[in-house]
């Protein structure tokens, strides 16, 4: 809110310096509010005594400042005491109908105290006592000594944006500052008309609507006909905002004369008037001149915007047929710009595009590097390049991780020759057994009663064919032959079966898979699966390659495979086949590879995983590093249509 009218006086707050330190006093305050058991805190603050026109000058202040930061929830201006030694009295307060709650009042003790900015985080005493604040305190310095402090409840923002509320609460204390020291009406009403420059540039529009707006203002309070904003870029200005006219043609004769008339007041950087007020030092004025000399003005000035030691513009001030610029004039507009400028400076960089806060970016931290000083950025640097550098120029091994499975290189089944019943099982899997050893037996007794059976029945046709002989029954003794000889071929099968009851290892080797002993008399089926075998030696290594990986393989290529159970000792391997078929494995597809042990172990059993590592070539430690991530960045780009 923009004060209409300038009060008539300003009262000065006192610098109280009681008997005891004013310090020690308000540490005990702040302990009081912090215990919550100071005497004095009844709700609200004692007002400070002050003039009627001083406390709706520091509201004005204090309304416009709340308004310019975003988030703020509530606003205080505290002055030490006159009648208390070590107590704060309020001053003002926004909104007009809040009260001073405890952490704000604490964070002002502190600040004055510490005589510097201080904030932290508290629970919202005024609203639901949910809501976590950032409660802001800011003294307020005369002549080296604190004699009060801005207390601000906002929002929670992250640091960076603490800083910024911290700097532009410093700039918006200096006008807190005019308005405690300054008592002539004249310069209050420049004071006012300060605040409300600041508060129509403030305003959450773009930045040539609201330069627009202040150029009105200005021409408007300062008997001006016309008055014309313009930014630095590089060399030059650009003229932003004119008043009494929203758009202008670069190309017309008086707009350049005032760009001009800019440039000259931004290279000498000093304020330029024509004509010349009484002790000013003679300047070039030329482009001035010219300006006066081609339109009739009477008079014009410009003053040249800094912030941080650097013009970042001008203002230029043009009157027909009025009074020229006197140094009074001057120096309150020089005033006036001095404040206006850090607040230009703040709109202008919000209002650049990201790619040029990012060029900006670069192009400082570039100057860091380059020029002198920053020792520790210059350090940063070369380090991260001798980093790129060692990635791109070390030469290491590319390898291929598979996750790998020890296997014999002959697998042999037992199997059930016959249907039975199993009657002994002496071995069971992870058993070393030797050449020939019974493994397990079937029960032979059906076929015993089987061959006794054919047997007498053999017998019985023997004794028949002799009979048939005696008689001469050549038909008779004929059948009776081919009987015997169908009779002997079944006894010969079941000699061969009970031949094969006992279960033998072809050769010596381990046990890799099954377990008889628990189910002794359990019936088998012919051709059952009963044990796996796997020989002493002749070990082989299986690998699961992933897709994006085995095209980088070929056989012969070598590795070394660490297993689970000998982590320690690394065992070379060399890739002897790869099966051409993918098969889906934990959700992806990997192939199949083959390959032999180089140095086989003692130690090694069937059935032992590990991790294989096959070197498929040298590359760079980044290539090394990102192969896996470009390839599938490539298929993705690839699936996508780039």
């Amino acid at each position: 809110m923009s004060p209409q009218t300038a009060p008539s006086a300003v009262e000065a707050a006192p610098v109280v310096e009681p008997a005891q330190q004013p310090d020690q006093d308000l540490l005990r305050e702040l302990d009081e509010i912090a215990a919550g058991s100071d005497p004095d805190d009844q709700g609200e603050c004692r007002a400070a005594a002050l003039a009627p026109e001083t406390k709706a000058e520091i509201a004005r202040w204090l309304d416009w400042q709340c308004q310019m930061l975003a988030g703020v929830q509530r606003g205080v201006v505290f002055l030490n005491s006159r009648s208390r030694a070590g107590k704060l009295d309020i001053a003002g307060v926004w909104p007009p109908e809040c009260k001073a709650s405890r952490a704000l009042r604490n964070s002002a003790a502190r600040a004055v105290v510490e005589r510097r900015s201080v904030i932290k985080k508290a629970l919202d005493e005024v609203g639901n006592g949910t809501e976590v604040l950032d409660y802001v305190g800011q003294p307020l310095m005369q002549n080296g000594k604190a004699i009060g402090a801005i207390g601000l409840a906002l929002e929670v923002r992250s640091e960076a944006q603490r800083r910024a509320v911290l700097q532009l609460l410093e700039w918006g204390i200096g006008w807190l500052d005019v308005i405690l020291q300054q008592t002539t009406s004249s310069t209050n009403a420049g004071t006012l008309l300060a605040h409300e420059a600041i508060g129509q540039l403030t305003r959450d529009y773009p930045l040539p609507i609201v330069a627009h707006e202040l150029c009105n203002l200005l021409a408007d309070r300062l008997d001006c006909a016309r008055v014309a904003i313009g930014l630095a870029d590089g060399l030059q200005v650009h003229l932003l905002a004119m008043s009494h006219q929203v758009r202008f043609d670069r190309r017309v004769n008086r707009v350049a004369e005032i760009e001009s008339a800019m440039e000259e007041c931004a290279d000498q950087d000093l304020p330029i008037t024509v004509p010349l007020s009484p002790g000013q030092e003679r300047r070039v004025i030329q482009a001035h001149k010219q300006l006066l000399r081609n339109h009739g003005d009477s008079a014009v000035c410009s003053i040249p915007l800094k912030a941080h030691d650097r013009t970042v513009g001008a203002l230029t001030l043009i009157r027909e047929g009025g009074q020229p610029f006197d140094s009074g004039s001057i120096d309150a507009l020089t005033e006036m710009a001095t404040r206006l400028a850090p607040v230009f400076a703040l709109k202008q960089r919000e209002a650049r595009s990201g790619i040029s806060k990012t060029l900006q970016g670069i192009g400082g931290q570039v100057l860091k590097v380059i020029g002198g000083g920053h020792v520790r950025t210059k350090l940063m640097v070369a380090f991260v390049i001798a980093l790129i550098a060692g990635l791109l120029l070390i030469q290491v091994d590319m390898k291929v991780t598979a996750r790998s499975t020890i296997e014999g290189r002959v697998q042999q089944v037992i199997a059930a020759p016959f249907a039975g019943y199993i009657r002994d099982a002496s071995v069971r899997a992870g058993d070393a057994v030797a050449s020939g050893q019974v493994l397990a037996e079937i029960d032979d007794r059906e076929l015993l009663l089987e061959q006794e059976k054919l047997a007498s029945e053999r017998d019985k046709q023997r004794r028949e064919y002799q009979e048939a002989l005696a008689t001469r029954e050549r038909a008779k003794v004929s059948v009776i032959r081919a009987q015997i000889e169908q009779t002997e071929a079944r006894l010969d099968l079941i000699e061969d079966r009970l031949d094969r009851t006992a279960l033998k290892a072809p050769f010596s080797g381990t046990v890799v898979s099954g377990d008889l002993s628990r189910s002794l008399g359990a019936p088998v089926e012919r051709g059952q699966a009963l044990f796996e075998l796997v020989p002493d030696e002749g070990y082989r290594v299986t690998m699961q390659v992933d897709e994006f990986d085995v095209a980088l393989l070929d056989t012969g290529q070598t590795g070394s495979l660490r297993l689970a159970g000998l982590p320690h000792e690394p065992v070379p391997v060399a890739i002897s086949r790869i099966v051409p078929i993918a098969d889906a494995v934990d959700g992806g597809n990997r192939f199949r590879v083959e390959g032999e042990l180089l140095e086989p172990s003692d130690q090694l059993r069937p059935g032992m995983q590990g991790v294989a590592k096959l070197v498929v070539g040298q590359g760079s430690l980044l290539r090394v590093w990102s192969r896996e991530l470009v390839q599938r960045l490539q298929l993705w780009a690839w699936s996508i249509g780039l």
